[in-house]
């Protein structure tokens, strides 16, 4: 193969794998901030009103705190791990345990009749999975078209040293 349509074909894979890890990270970012986000509201907003939005809660503040927690631990584990280069796969081990959490909730949700809370559920489980499927794909492909340059580290960024 020619020298110039070699370089090209690296250059749009390349351009390829950038785009899909730019996809992933948004959705990082957008399930970790869900999760901030109800982490911070069950943890911090006053029994009375948090009954009002979630009917759940009124019952079970043991569960609320617990599940707080959880979803704080879940924002952190999307986003840290990949950003500081720390240990990558980590946020691939979140998503696990995410899934674990929201098939927990199915669970909960139905066993109380409440399968009009089931959709985030759903939801939440799909963006994870799909998470799960960039991750692997950007880790192979890293591997493939970049050879050395990327993914030693576990990580999936087309420039990872």
């Amino acid at each position: 193969m020619p020298m110039d349509l070699q370089q090209n074909k690296m250059e749009k894979n390349q351009l390829k794998l950038k785009s899909l890890n730019i996809v992933l990270w948004s959705l990082q970012i957008l399930l970790a901030a869900t999760f901030f986000w109800s982490g911070f509201v069950k943890l911090f907003t006053p029994a009375e009103e948090l009954s009002r939005m979630w009917p759940w809660t009124e019952k079970n503040p043991i569960l609320v705190a617990i599940a707080g927690i959880a979803d704080l631990l879940a924002g952190i584990g999307l986003t840290l791990p990949r950003l500081l280069r720390i240990w990558p796969a980590g946020t691939l081990y979140a998503c696990y345990g995410i899934i674990l959490l929201m098939a927990a909730a199915i669970i909960f949700h139905v066993s109380r009749g409440e399968i009009a809370q089931l959709g985030i559920n759903f939801v939440v489980i799909l963006i994870t999975i799909a998470m799960i499927l960039l991750w692997k794909y950007l880790r192979k492909s890293s591997h493939t078209f970049l050879g050395d340059k990327a993914g030693s580290d576990g990580s999936m960024h087309p420039n990872s040293k």
